[in-house]
């Protein structure tokens, strides 16, 4: 009877010690993941300060008068991908022929 005793106890106890030990793993995967959300946040918080430097040291003229200066010819990066080249113009379906528009359909805002 001594020795179930003895062996019930030494069982309650391996059980035990193995039951604080996935609770602390459980506690430092916890503050491992708060630690990387943390350092996520503040490298989105220093991309935004870094976004309004940029902003506030970049003004329009000073673009377009450095754009104007280059040697290469630039144009406008269009509003709508999917607009039309400028030979073509999108159809309309019909039943029969329909006249052509005077003026060609223009894309964009």
């Amino acid at each position: 009877m001594f020795g179930k005793s003895i062996a019930i106890v030494l069982a309650l106890g391996v059980m035990a010690t193995a039951l604080l030990a996935f609770r602390q793993q459980r506690f430092e995967l916890v503050s491992r993941i708060s630690r990387a959300h943390w350092r996520l946040l503040e490298q989105e918080r220093d991309i935004g300060r870094r976004r309004a430097e940029v902003a506030s040291a970049v003004k329009p003229d000073a673009v377009r008068k450095a754009i104007a200066d280059l040697p290469w010819k630039w144009r406008p990066i269009p509003h709508r991908m999917d607009a039309p080249t400028p030979p073509t113009q999108p159809r309309l379906a019909t039943r029969g022929q329909a006249e052509p528009s005077p003026e060609p359909v223009r894309f964009g805002g």
